[in-house]
């Protein structure tokens, strides 16, 4: 590694599903940008976000500490609780690093903890007029367009003319969100959806009318819900795009250099477009949602090739402090996972977490108002897991607990339990353990204002969680 510090830009590629990138798989040309980041880099073939929506996913990736830990979740607060110590901007910042955050999610925020350790910040809507939002919406909705990543390239373009290294970056890209509405020369480049003008106009104006995903893919048939997902396709080219050109921005600010450069491409988490019946990116914590892409390039600091072995996010930041050459924070649990050894090492552990904590009494009131025609009783559930490299298993509020060989069930259709018992009890076992010790991490939230409370409600809402 070179003498000096290596700026880190970490991209996170909001709701973008694991394969529909080519590097894990996809037939069609999604996302050449990050593939060919991949074909230099490292790619860890199992990354386990520890939660499935964007604010326990997120902190997790920034704290190293699971949902029930740092308690930005449903129900135990949607902000850290004082007792997480410290973010990965602030350790960074620490380090001598100056600190950057572009995002387009408005959940990454002051009021909800996310944004501690930026010197500087920006989310979209502080970067355009109201008015301004409001046009290119409709732009997105009628002929496809971004959701904001322009605008966001555009304000780090001018930043960067003033930021020193070492730096780190964080991006918050939020194309591969619903509602899936790309320009219809992506929805080409990766072979779909193939219809005239008409169907167009037509899906496009169910996509401005209906008010929310959960409505639209609940009600969807077969032939809809591949169309739904052939747009999602091209809207992961969408932002494939934003990653070219913020290459392009950093190597024009001179940061981006082989040895002196890194960059992380990732998702907070992935989406459900109709398996089980289900939408969006709660109430689940499938393979769909929580298994997502991580690519690490950065040519004389990272190594390059296929991590097998299983990382989850909560091994990012002590990760990165290794490869720094620097102690992670001391008030992070000792369970150091290498994320950067190729074949993992001494102390990694084969498995990997995540936890839903269902909504309350409220937000289910609100969801249902937001998508009348969809049941959400089923879906009132705690749920955690633990997964291997083959086997997974999740256990409900109740206590119930079903068993999925990976293998032999990528889809998760069929509970082996009984076929796998020893499973069962080694993962159960592990689970056990891992619960006992989020409980020593009760904590309470920040107190917040009525100001900021309104802000994440908004956020919220505007994200369609509520």
């Amino acid at each position: 590694m070179a003498e000096r510090r290596p700026d880190i830009v970490l991209v996170v590629f909001d709701t973008a599903r694991r394969d529909r990138f080519g590097c894990y798989g996809c037939p069609e040309p999604t996302t050449p940008t990050t593939d060919s980041l991949a074909s230099a880099g490292l790619v860890a073939d199992t990354m386990i976000a520890n939660g499935p929506w964007t604010l326990p996913s997120h902190a997790s990736l920034f704290t190293g500490l699971y949902p029930s830990e740092h308690g930005a979740q449903w129900q135990t607060g949607r902000q850290l609780n004082e007792t997480v110590e410290i973010t990965l901007a602030e350790f960074l910042r620490g380090l001598g690093y100056e600190t950057v955050c572009a995002t387009n999610n408005g959940l990454i925020s002051s009021g909800t903890g996310l944004a501690r350790g930026f010197d500087r910040y920006a989310h979209r809507v502080d970067l355009e007029r109201r008015w301004r939002r409001e046009v290119r919406h409709v732009e997105k909705l009628v002929r496809g367009a971004d959701s904001g990543g322009e605008v966001i390239n555009t304000w780090i373009r001018e930043q960067l003319a003033s930021v020193r290294s070492p730096m780190f970056l964080m991006v918050n890209y939020l194309e591969c969100h619903w509602p899936y509405a790309p320009p219809r020369r992506l929805q080409r480049q990766v072979g779909g959806p193939r219809f005239g003008a008409v169907a167009d106009v037509r899906y496009r104006l169910d996509l401005a009318r209906r008010t929310g995903p959960w409505d639209v893919i609940g009600a969807a048939d077969e032939e809809a819900l591949a169309v739904y997902s052939a747009l999602y396709d091209a809207e992961h080219r969408n932002v494939d795009n934003h990653l070219s050109q913020l290459l392009d921005i950093l190597r024009g600010s001179g940061h981006l250099r082989d040895g002196e450069s890194m960059v992380i491409v990732t998702s907070d988490h992935g989406e459900h477009i109709g398996e089980h019946g289900l939408a969006d990116h709660q109430a689940s914590l499938d393979d769909h949602l929580v298994r997502v892409p991580f690519i690490a390039w950065g040519p004389g600091i990272v190594p390059a090739g296929r991590r097998r072995a299983t990382s989850e996010f909560v091994d990012v930041l002590p990760s990165l402090a290794g490869l720094l050459g620097a102690q992670p924070p001391a008030s992070l649990p000792d369970r150091r996972t290498d994320l950067f050894a190729l074949n993992g090492s001494s102390a990694s552990s084969d498995l990997a977490f995540a936890e839903w904590r269902s909504w309350g009494e409220q937000d289910v009131t609100r969801v249902s108002a937001r998508n009348p025609r969809y049941d959400f009783a089923p879906l009132v559930r705690d749920l955690i897991c633990v997964r291997g490299e083959r086997f997974k298993l999740v256990r409900s509020g109740g206590g119930s607990d079903t068993l999925f060989d990976l293998e032999e069930d990528p889809e998760e259709e069929r509970d082996v339990s009984a076929v796998h018992p020893a499973e069962v009890a080694r993962l159960g076992a592990a689970l056990d353990r891992q619960v006992g010790s989020w409980a020593t991490w009760v904590g309470t939230g920040t107190d917040l204002s009525e100001e900021q409370t309104a802000e994440i409600e908004r956020h919220l809402a505007d994200l369609g969680y509520l």
